[in-house]
Protein backbone atom coordinates (compact mmCIF):
# COMPACT_ATOMS: atom_id res chain seq x y z
CA UNK A 1 0.00 0.00 0.00
CA UNK A 2 2.80 2.43 0.91
CA UNK A 3 4.57 1.71 -2.37
CA UNK A 4 1.35 2.48 -4.27
CA UNK A 5 1.16 5.93 -2.65
CA UNK A 6 4.81 6.60 -3.52
CA UNK A 7 4.14 5.48 -7.10
CA UNK A 8 1.11 7.82 -7.35
CA UNK A 9 3.20 10.75 -6.07
CA UNK A 10 5.99 9.88 -8.54
CA UNK A 11 3.47 10.01 -11.40
CA UNK A 12 2.37 13.49 -10.34
CA UNK A 13 5.94 14.77 -9.91
CA UNK A 14 6.98 13.36 -13.31
CA UNK A 15 4.64 15.93 -14.90
CA UNK A 16 7.01 18.70 -13.77
CA UNK A 17 9.36 19.42 -16.70
CA UNK A 18 13.08 19.00 -16.11
CA UNK A 19 12.91 16.74 -13.04
CA UNK A 20 15.04 13.62 -13.24
CA UNK A 21 14.07 10.37 -11.53
CA UNK A 22 16.74 11.02 -8.88
CA UNK A 23 15.38 14.51 -8.18
CA UNK A 24 11.86 13.11 -7.83
CA UNK A 25 13.16 10.50 -5.39
CA UNK A 26 14.86 13.25 -3.35
CA UNK A 27 11.60 15.21 -3.16
CA UNK A 28 9.73 12.09 -2.04
CA UNK A 29 12.42 11.36 0.57
CA UNK A 30 12.10 14.95 1.82
CA UNK A 31 8.32 14.58 2.09
CA UNK A 32 8.62 11.22 3.88
CA UNK A 33 11.05 12.68 6.43
CA UNK A 34 9.14 15.96 6.97
CA UNK A 35 6.77 16.47 9.86
CA UNK A 36 3.11 17.46 9.40
CA UNK A 37 3.80 21.16 10.07
CA UNK A 38 6.46 21.29 7.32
CA UNK A 39 4.10 19.56 4.86
CA UNK A 40 1.23 21.91 5.77
CA UNK A 41 3.56 24.89 5.28
CA UNK A 42 4.57 23.61 1.84
CA UNK A 43 0.94 23.01 0.84
CA UNK A 44 -0.07 26.51 2.03
CA UNK A 45 2.83 28.12 0.13
CA UNK A 46 1.84 26.31 -3.08
CA UNK A 47 -1.83 27.30 -2.67
CA UNK A 48 -0.91 30.93 -1.92
CA UNK A 49 1.37 30.98 -4.96
CA UNK A 50 -1.34 29.60 -7.24
CA UNK A 51 -3.97 32.05 -5.95
CA UNK A 52 -1.77 35.17 -6.14
CA UNK A 53 0.39 34.69 -9.22
CA UNK A 54 -1.05 35.80 -12.56
CA UNK A 55 0.32 36.32 -16.04
CA UNK A 56 0.28 39.62 -17.88
CA UNK A 57 -2.28 39.37 -20.67
CA UNK A 58 0.12 41.15 -23.08
CA UNK A 59 3.62 39.83 -22.39
CA UNK A 60 3.00 36.65 -20.29
CA UNK A 61 5.30 37.87 -17.50
CA UNK A 62 4.42 36.65 -14.02
CA UNK A 63 2.66 39.13 -11.76
CA UNK A 64 2.73 38.61 -8.00
CA UNK A 65 -0.11 40.17 -6.00
CA UNK A 66 -0.74 42.82 -8.70
CA UNK A 67 -3.01 42.99 -11.71
CA UNK A 68 -1.01 45.32 -13.97
CA UNK A 69 2.40 44.66 -15.49
CA UNK A 70 4.85 47.40 -14.51
CA UNK A 71 6.96 46.86 -17.64
CA UNK A 72 4.05 46.88 -20.12
CA UNK A 73 2.61 50.03 -18.51
CA UNK A 74 5.92 51.92 -18.56
CA UNK A 75 5.61 54.36 -21.49
CA UNK A 76 9.24 55.53 -21.06
CA UNK A 77 10.70 52.30 -22.39
CA UNK A 78 12.27 51.94 -25.83
CA UNK A 79 10.04 50.67 -28.67
CA UNK A 80 11.96 47.38 -28.77
CA UNK A 81 10.58 43.94 -28.00
CA UNK A 82 12.78 41.20 -26.54
CA UNK A 83 11.26 37.74 -27.01
CA UNK A 84 12.38 35.32 -24.27
CA UNK A 85 11.61 31.73 -23.39
CA UNK A 86 10.71 32.07 -19.70
CA UNK A 87 9.73 34.79 -17.24
CA UNK A 88 13.05 34.23 -15.40
CA UNK A 89 14.84 35.55 -18.49
CA UNK A 90 13.12 38.91 -17.97
CA UNK A 91 14.46 39.04 -14.42
CA UNK A 92 17.98 38.41 -15.73
CA UNK A 93 17.84 41.27 -18.25
CA UNK A 94 16.18 43.63 -15.77
CA UNK A 95 18.72 42.83 -13.03
CA UNK A 96 21.59 43.51 -15.43
CA UNK A 97 19.94 46.77 -16.60
CA UNK A 98 21.08 46.15 -20.18
CA UNK A 99 17.69 46.39 -21.89
CA UNK A 100 15.09 49.14 -21.57
CA UNK A 101 12.43 47.89 -23.96
CA UNK A 102 9.48 45.54 -23.59
CA UNK A 103 9.36 41.76 -23.32
CA UNK A 104 7.32 38.85 -24.57
CA UNK A 105 7.54 35.43 -22.89
CA UNK A 106 7.01 32.48 -25.24
CA UNK A 107 6.65 30.05 -22.31
CA UNK A 108 8.63 27.39 -24.16
CA UNK A 109 10.06 26.74 -27.60
CA UNK A 110 8.50 25.97 -30.97
CA UNK A 111 9.47 22.47 -32.12
CA UNK A 112 9.38 20.66 -35.43
CA UNK A 113 6.56 18.45 -34.13
CA UNK A 114 4.47 17.82 -31.02
CA UNK A 115 4.03 21.48 -30.08
CA UNK A 116 2.13 22.45 -26.98
CA UNK A 117 -1.00 24.43 -27.92
CA UNK A 118 0.09 27.14 -25.48
CA UNK A 119 3.26 27.79 -27.56
CA UNK A 120 1.24 28.04 -30.78
CA UNK A 121 -1.21 30.45 -29.11
CA UNK A 122 1.66 32.58 -27.80
CA UNK A 123 3.27 32.78 -31.25
CA UNK A 124 -0.06 34.01 -32.66
CA UNK A 125 -0.31 36.49 -29.78
CA UNK A 126 3.24 37.70 -30.52
CA UNK A 127 2.43 38.28 -34.19
CA UNK A 128 -0.49 40.52 -33.25
CA UNK A 129 1.78 42.97 -31.39
CA UNK A 130 4.90 42.95 -33.61
CA UNK A 131 4.00 46.08 -35.57
CA UNK A 132 4.04 48.22 -32.39
CA UNK A 133 7.83 47.92 -32.08
CA UNK A 134 10.82 49.28 -34.02
CA UNK A 135 12.93 46.20 -33.26
CA UNK A 136 12.17 42.59 -32.43
CA UNK A 137 15.02 40.81 -30.64
CA UNK A 138 14.87 37.03 -30.31
CA UNK A 139 16.63 36.41 -27.01
CA UNK A 140 16.45 32.64 -26.74
CA UNK A 141 19.14 30.23 -25.53
CA UNK A 142 22.01 28.98 -27.64
CA UNK A 143 20.62 25.42 -27.74
CA UNK A 144 19.84 23.73 -31.05
CA UNK A 145 16.15 23.62 -30.13
CA UNK A 146 16.12 27.36 -29.39
CA UNK A 147 18.05 28.12 -32.60
CA UNK A 148 15.41 26.20 -34.59
CA UNK A 149 12.67 28.15 -32.80
CA UNK A 150 14.36 31.48 -33.61
CA UNK A 151 14.70 30.57 -37.29
CA UNK A 152 11.02 29.63 -37.39
CA UNK A 153 9.97 32.85 -35.63
CA UNK A 154 12.14 35.01 -37.88
CA UNK A 155 10.68 33.48 -41.05
CA UNK A 156 7.14 33.65 -39.68
CA UNK A 157 7.50 37.28 -38.59
CA UNK A 158 9.07 38.29 -41.92
CA UNK A 159 6.28 36.54 -43.86
CA UNK A 160 3.68 38.68 -42.06
CA UNK A 161 5.76 41.84 -41.62
CA UNK A 162 8.45 41.97 -44.34
CA UNK A 163 9.80 45.31 -43.08
CA UNK A 164 10.16 44.17 -39.47
CA UNK A 165 13.62 44.60 -37.95
CA UNK A 166 14.33 41.18 -36.44
CA UNK A 167 17.54 40.47 -34.52
CA UNK A 168 18.96 37.71 -32.39
CA UNK A 169 21.42 37.92 -29.53
CA UNK A 170 25.03 37.54 -30.63
CA UNK A 171 26.67 34.29 -29.63
CA UNK A 172 30.12 34.29 -28.12
CA UNK A 173 32.63 32.48 -26.01
CA UNK A 174 31.53 32.42 -22.37
CA UNK A 175 33.69 34.39 -19.95
CA UNK A 176 36.40 32.16 -18.55
CA UNK A 177 35.99 29.45 -21.19
CA UNK A 178 39.03 28.21 -23.08
CA UNK A 179 38.76 28.31 -26.88
CA UNK A 180 39.88 24.69 -26.84
CA UNK A 181 36.67 23.60 -25.12
CA UNK A 182 34.19 25.82 -26.97
CA UNK A 183 31.88 24.07 -29.43
CA UNK A 184 32.38 24.78 -33.13
CA UNK A 185 29.09 26.66 -33.66
CA UNK A 186 29.86 29.10 -30.84
CA UNK A 187 33.42 29.55 -32.03
CA UNK A 188 32.28 30.21 -35.61
CA UNK A 189 29.63 32.71 -34.49
CA UNK A 190 32.17 34.43 -32.25
CA UNK A 191 34.50 34.90 -35.20
CA UNK A 192 31.76 36.09 -37.58
CA UNK A 193 30.46 38.58 -35.00
CA UNK A 194 33.89 39.77 -33.93
CA UNK A 195 34.12 43.27 -32.48
CA UNK A 196 36.71 45.88 -33.45
CA UNK A 197 38.97 46.75 -30.54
Amino acid sequence: MENQKIFELELILKKIPGFSKKQIQKIIDYLINSNKQEIDSLINAIQDFKENINKCEYCNNLLAYVKDCIICNDKNRDKKLLVVEQYRDIEKFEDLKIFNGYYFVLEGLYKLKNNDQNILNNIDKLLKIIDKYDEIILGLSATLEAQFCMQYLQKYIKSKYPKANVYQLSMGIPLGASVEYVDSITLKQSLINKLKM
